[in-house]
């Protein structure tokens, strides 16, 4: 075969990522100086950032005035999450100045593209599809929640990419027990040295070290991991038997397979939390930096390590005793649809203008991203109708139960402790852009399958021609939404034509 035909999938690849890293980018970055002043909870993680790289910890402001006219004072503030989310759009603040909203946004907007081709590289190694992949990362370009919270200075959109980044390592773990499984004769020892399962619990330490919902994430893929190791050390121990040429009746052989299976299931269970959480902790502890090395942080008047747990007491009680009523606030049962979005800013110019940033959904992507899980959990349940499939291992495709089972934990994982511990007011419906990217991955994968699904060449085209027209219209909402995405001013009768449900206004 010619070289020029080989390297055609390589370069249709390559131009499909780049194509959506620039409709990504484009959503992102296009006019981010808009508006020039603070928005919503920008006013506090801002100005964290700010103090944060001056001091090494957060500072006081004299007021709450948005456009920041009033400078920071020498005195600790009680910041209450931790600090990497606000170092990195320290980041932004450090190049740019502080003096626009380029500045203080910046690097939350690179984050943002970052998570996108995080995701389109999730959906490739989940898949080996290029077409599932870049699917996957263009559903997240497009997506509303997603975009918003990426053109703002807050922490949300920070947390989603290390909560990908954490995902992606886990499944490299996945893979990486996979190829060892398949090596092995008898039975598969206990495993310590897994680099993707450190790899994955230092990008959830950081998570964590953003918001601490991002351990919601890590503690439900260890659980997800330790049933999937001990699923293949069933499967090897099947196998064994199945090479020995023994009977349906159980024999002492298969019994002490068996057992031996269950014995090092528990141990790899139990060697893998004592693998990750500790380096995930340690990671956490680590992005304190700023304030362990000081000395006039919030509460750091006596030694570091007393101070920093008496710090953690006051923010878990200052977060479970949080109950300020929010005219935005939205129960955690109303997020997957996207029933109630937060308005972070809305002005009235003089012109018969307004300007809106508000993260109101795409309606085809986030909607069909729900669906698209509902047919994930179905896989999922009609392969465990088979007993013989939880001792069955094999690698994944994309229809496989496993990758389905990966990509519904990490959705519920950021949306199911909410629900199952709602009980403050002031939550948010922006809280859900961590559930963004595997909605995107759940509606890729099953667009996926429609498109490649046997039948007739005309069943085939149809399909194909259906997923096109998905596709281009949920396009075409990005492009009709955008304005109300990012503060772009409109007149106001446009602005209300995309209050579809009256929850959206």
């Amino acid at each position: 075969m010619p070289v020029s035909l080989r390297r055609r999938p390589r370069v249709f690849a390559a131009v499909g990522v780049f194509a959506v890293l620039a409709v990504a980018a484009v959503l992102r970055f296009w006019a981010l100086g808009r508006p020039g002043t603070l928005v919503f909870d920008e006013l506090y993680y801002v100005r964290d950032a700010i103090t944060q790289l001056a001091h090494g910890y957060p500072t006081t402001w004299p007021d709450d005035d948005p456009a920041m006219a009033v400078r920071f004072t020498d005195e600790p503030s009680f910041a209450v999450h931790p600090p990497l989310g606000k170092w990195i759009i320290a980041l932004g603040v450090a190049l740019f100045g502080d003096a626009s909203g380029w500045g203080w946004r910046s690097a939350v907007a690179l984050t943002g593209v970052a998570t996108v081709g995080l995701t389109m590289r999730l959906g490739w190694r989940i898949s080996r599809s290029v077409g599932v992949a870049l699917f996957a990362g263009l559903f997240l370009a497009i997506d509303g929640v997603h975009v918003v919270l990426s053109r703002v200075g807050l922490l949300d959109g920070i947390l989603t990419f290390f909560v990908v980044l954490g995902a992606l390592f886990m499944w490299r773990d996945h893979e990486w027990v996979s190829d060892r499984s398949r090596l092995t004769r008898g039975g598969l020892p206990v495993l310590w040295a897994r680099p993707w399962l450190i790899a994955a619990a230092a990008a959830f330490g950081c998570a964590a070290a953003v918001k601490w919902s991002g351990l919601y994430p890590l503690a439900a893929l260890l659980l997800l991991t330790a049933a999937r190791d001990a699923t293949v050390r069933f499967s090897v121990a099947r196998e064994a038997r199945r090479r020995l040429g023994l009977t349906a009746d159980l024999s002492a052989q298969q019994h002490a397979n068996y057992a031996r299976a269950t014995g090092t299931a528990l141990l790899q269970a139990l060697a893998t939390g004592l693998l990750a959480i500790p380096i995930a902790v340690a990671v956490y502890v680590a992005n304190w930096f700023g304030w362990i090395f000081t000395s006039g942080g919030w509460g750091r008047d006596s030694g570091w390590l007393t101070g920093l747990w008496q710090y953690h007491v006051d923010m878990f009680a200052w977060h479970s005793t949080l109950s300020a009523p929010h005219p935005y606030q939205a129960h955690p049962l109303t997020w997957p649809l996207g029933l109630r979005p937060t308005a972070m800013y809305f002005e009235a110019l003089d012109s018969g203008l307004v300007q809106s940033i508000t993260p109101i959904p795409n309606a085809l992507i986030t909607w069909g991203g729900v669906a698209a899980l509902v047919v994930l959990t179905w896989w999922v349940l009609r392969a465990l109708r088979t007993p013989t499939t939880l001792v069955r291992y094999r690698p994944i495709a994309a229809r496989g139960a496993y990758a389905a089972a990966f990509v519904v934990v990490c959705y519920l994982s950021g949306w199911l402790p909410w629900v199952l511990t709602f009980s403050r007011s002031a939550v948010f419906q922006f809280y859900a852009v961590v559930l963004t990217p595997f909605s995107a991955l759940a509606l890729a994968l099953v667009v996926g399958v429609i498109c490649k699904r046997r039948g007739s060449h005309e069943e085939t085209s149809g399909r194909r021609m259906a997923v096109a027209l998905f596709v281009a219209t949920a396009i075409i909402f990005a492009a009709l939404f955008f304005p109300v995405w990012s503060g772009m001013p409109i007149p106001e009768g446009f602005w209300r034509w995309h209050l579809w449900i009256p929850s959206w206004g």
